[in-house]
């Protein structure tokens, strides 16, 4: 067994003092009271008798810390004071129990124990022995037979005595271990508690981050174009910059609302109303259209469509391609510029809801790719994810950029209507069904974005897919 005792729980306490002092004082008394009546034979004067009553059970004050050692210096004092005639046999008699259970009560070793224990027995055995032949030759007016039964009454008194001391010795290191077992597994749930704790908050702090990087910085990235709009043609063309000024109005409410949001769901403290709070107000499917009317107001031109039934989909996973397709425009409007073709594609397909946000770059490449942190790809992972999908992002062959996500169909708690209104049927001659997994992304990018088509790229939300569309061609990219 593992050591169940701590170094405060052995040593010596004011107690333990008490209990040597109660014992002593108890065996002179009743020496006194035995001396008195003349029911002891005692060889020694009382004093000497009270003297050794106090003397023998002050090594129990270290019972605890040397248990084995104490146990065998008591019961070496008793029995030499016995054969001296100085011990009573009454209160004496406790003061020799409790160093034999301390032995089970206390040692770390129980192979030592155990051996300790047997050897002191057969010694105090061996010292009644050795009494009862000294007894043997003064029998006086006892016969063999009276004295036989009376040395068997005192070898079955003691056997059960110390045969007590050394069960309740054991049962008191068992309770031991067990309350040291049961405080460990305390610490041990209080830590995990803890821990837990400590991950809840940190995944809160995670999805603050997130929403605030994936809503607020959108918002603020595009008053900050609207801003630069504005200015630039504010001598030149008044109605342009009062058009870009009422944008940045519009986006500045938005983000107080999202704001707003964030800070009730800190603010709140039941843990159902904060869950309420974090879908109640939050942006779904439905909310795409007025998504789209602001990214063409601040200049990106968009080729919107959507394949498939609509699924109904929670909240959450609503929030989710919100978001992703949110942070894909606002780094395609921060990297390939706000005049540079995006293409967004919702397809529906039996299992799963696949999203593809790409945009073309006159470049090839992302001007100022290497400056930005990488935190928004991250949390559009980390949102994939929990939904139990996934979501790769990387360039194309022929410039630009893709972002490609699958979530898998989850069942609401209530039964939505379909909330997106850029709902397009799948062209008669279209092959636009959802991409498998194994497919690299260039390889199925709509015509629109691969042929670089401007004409069909510029669908109004709610606009359906032309009946025309052609099927996404192949095109080679490498994955991010």
């Amino acid at each position: 067994m593992a050591e169940p005792i701590t170094a405060a729980e052995r040593r010596p306490r004011a107690r333990d003092w008490y209990l040597v002092a109660a014992l002593g004082i108890g065996s002179a008394v009743f020496a006194a009271l035995y001396n008195a009546g003349g029911f002891w034979p005692f060889k020694v004067p009382l004093w000497a008798s009270c003297l050794a009553s106090l003397i023998v059970p002050l090594p129990l004050v270290f019972r605890r810390t040397h248990p084995s050692l104490v146990a065998w210096v008591v019961s070496a004092l008793y029995i030499a004071a016995q054969f001296l005639g100085m011990m009573e046999p009454g209160v004496s008699q406790i003061t020799l129990f409790l160093a034999v259970y301390s032995i089970g009560a206390w040692q770390s070793n129980r192979q030592a124990a155990f051996m300790s224990r047997l050897l002191l027995c057969i010694a105090i055995f061996a010292s009644i022995i050795g009494a009862a032949v000294v007894q043997l030759s003064g029998l006086g007016e006892l016969t063999v037979l009276q004295y036989a039964a009376n040395s068997g009454i005192t070898f079955l008194i003691n056997l059960l005595f110390f045969g007590g001391a050394w069960v309740f010795g054991d049962r008191a290191w068992t309770q031991r271990h067990l309350v040291g077992e049961l405080r460990a597994a305390n610490d041990e749930v209080r830590r995990q508690e803890q821990q837990l704790a400590d991950q809840a908050l940190d995944l809160e702090r995670v999805r603050i981050a997130r929403e605030l990087h994936d809503g607020v910085a959108h918002h603020i990235a595009g008053v900050g174009i609207h801003a630069a709009a504005a200015r630039r043609s504010l001598e030149r063309n008044p109605d342009r910059a009062r058009e870009s000024l009422q944008t940045i109005e519009a986006s500045t409410r938005e983000t107080v609302d999202e704001l707003r949001t964030l800070v009730y769901t800190l603010r709140d403290t039941s843990s159902a109303s904060a869950a309420a709070n974090r879908t109640s107000g939050t942006p779904g499917l439905a909310d795409l259209t007025d998504l789209y009317a602001d990214a063409r107001r601040s200049g990106q031109h968009l080729d919107v469509a959507t394949y498939g039934t609509p699924h109904p989909l929670t909240a959450i996973t609503e929030l989710s391609v919100y978001r992703v397709i949110q942070e894909s425009l606002t780094n395609s409007k921060r990297y390939a510029g706000p005049g540079a073709e995006v293409v967004v594609r919702l397809r529906y397909g039996p299992s799963d809801l696949e999203v593809e946000i790409s945009d073309s770059s006159p470049t090839g490449e992302r001007a100022g790719q290497s400056s930005g942190t990488g935190l928004g790809i991250v949390g559009m992972r980390e949102r994939m994810s929990a939904l139990g999908g996934t979501l790769d992002a990387g360039p194309k062959s022929r410039g630009g950029w893709l972002v490609r996500a699958r979530i898998p169909y989850t069942r609401p708690e209530t039964e939505p209507t379909p909330t997106t209104a850029a709902t397009a049927p799948e062209p008669a001659s279209s092959t636009a069904t959802p991409v498998n997994s194994s497919t690299p992304m260039a390889d199925q990018m709509p015509a629109a974005e691969t042929t670089g088509s401007a004409a069909s790229a510029h669908a109004s939300p709610e606009s359906t897919a032309p009946s025309g569309t052609p099927a996404p061609p192949s095109a080679k990219a490498r994955h991010a």
